[in-house]
């Protein structure tokens, strides 16, 4: 994989984001219900 290409890198903070948004969402959501 080429690191230094635009769309892996895209992929890769995409991927990174959902990762932070996710752990997030799961110490978040049991608070809102």
């Amino acid at each position: 994989m080429n690191f230094y290409d635009e769309k892996v890198r895209k992929i890769m903070a995409i991927t990174i984001m959902i990762i932070i948004v996710a752990m997030v969402a799961t110490s978040v959501i049991p608070y809102l219900v």
